[in-house]
């Protein structure tokens, strides 16, 4: 079984890759499993990948690379007994250390185990505007990579790419860098999906590190129950944006330079408005997806975001919801977490 580690900083688009990588795994007729692991109480990413028929089970509240290593080992076994497939891929945290990830897996003895090169994705548009030091966690997850994939280059020219590859050079000398747009495809992310499926041996390191704890990101999630049925998709998007915009305002209050990942999620009957704030500089990214008609509409959001108290993010969180959805004369009702952690297995096709 091939495992597949793909790694980046929040909003480096892991999510937009895996799904490509999915339906490029399954026209080759690979039976393939999706492990998506969400700093918060709640998972978004696992309801937007899709492309063939994949598996794709959640961990939550807390990192594979140190909070939830026992977490991970027991999906991964559960996942080899009940499907068997071909390639597991893992979607880790923002904030979490891939190699770290790879070595607990070879520690857990499951036979048969075999590593695509361990990526690191980063976002060519973050980079390009960042004009301080980079966080020591970045520069781990940077470091650690055997290829560096420079996403989003639709946002920047020839001379902020030529910067931001000599940075990553400076920061590892060995990677693989490849720089292409997950979102639009073409040559170079074809280049990369076919590098994902090579096999690669790699000396194990023994650095133990604390991703929550050297990032120093504050994170929350919260979710709602929409009960009015009638919802234009337009007025769909409309909410989702004004929900994130509100967010970002709030967050940008306590922290003018924030960055991290404000992720939206609002399903309605067949539409999935998927939205996405990743710095006090951006505007929200908004896509929309079909997928299999849902019983009940819900608004998900997860933020993590760095330098900002977390109590000040649950109110900036529930409060944006909440206003939105009572502008709007829905009906609501906040969905309460008693247990949050591990989540059961879903059927995507």
């Amino acid at each position: 079984m091939k495992c597949i580690i793909i790694g980046g900083f929040l909003g480096s688009g892991k999510t937009t890759t895996i799904r490509r990588l999915v339906e490029h795994l399954g026209k080759q007729g690979k039976k393939t499993a999706v492990i998506v692991n969400e700093i918060g109480e709640i998972g978004i990413d696992g309801d937007t990948i899709s492309g063939g028929k994949v598996e794709t089970r959640e961990i939550t509240s807390g990192c594979v690379c140190c909070t939830l290593r026992i977490s991970l080992e027991y999906t991964l076994r559960n996942l080899m007994e009940s499907y068997n497939p071909d390639t597991i891929i893992i979607e880790p945290t923002g904030i979490a250390f891939p190699e770290q990830i790879k070595n607990n897996i070879e520690d857990m003895g499951i036979p048969g185990v075999t590593f695509a090169p361990i990526v690191n994705l980063v976002d060519a548009g973050f980079l390009s505007q960042k004009t301080g030091e980079l966080q020591n966690f970045m520069k781990y997850q940077i470091g650690e990579a055997e290829i560096l994939g420079i996403n989003k280059v639709e946002l920047i020219n020839c001379e902020e790419l030529l910067e931001i590859c000599l940075l990553l050079r400076k920061l590892n000398q060995r990677a693989r860098m490849i720089h292409f747009s997950a979102w639009q495809g073409g040559e170079n992310f074809n280049k990369l999906l076919e590098l994902l499926c090579e096999t690669c041996k790699k000396e194990k390191t023994e650095d133990m590190k604390n991703s929550i704890q050297m990032s120093e990101v504050s994170a929350y999630s919260s979710e709602f129950e929409v009960n009015s049925q009638e919802i234009p998709l337009e007025i769909a998007v409309s909410v989702s944006e004004q929900i994130l915009n509100s967010i970002k305002s709030r967050v940008k209050e306590l922290n003018s330079e924030f960055t991290g990942h404000i992720k939206l999620l609002f399903t309605h009957k067949e539409d999935l408005v998927k939205g996405s704030v990743t710095s006090a500089h951006k505007i929200p990214e908004i896509e929309v997806l079909k997928k299999e008609k849902n019983s009940q509409s819900r608004i998900k959001v997860l933020s993590a975001v760095t330098s900002v108290p977390r109590d000040e993010l649950i109110k900036a969180v529930d409060v944006a919801i909440s206003k939105q959805l009572e502008e709007r004369q829905f009906s609501f009702k906040k969905v309460e977490k008693n247990q949050p952690g591990y989540s059961q297995a879903t059927i995507i096709t």
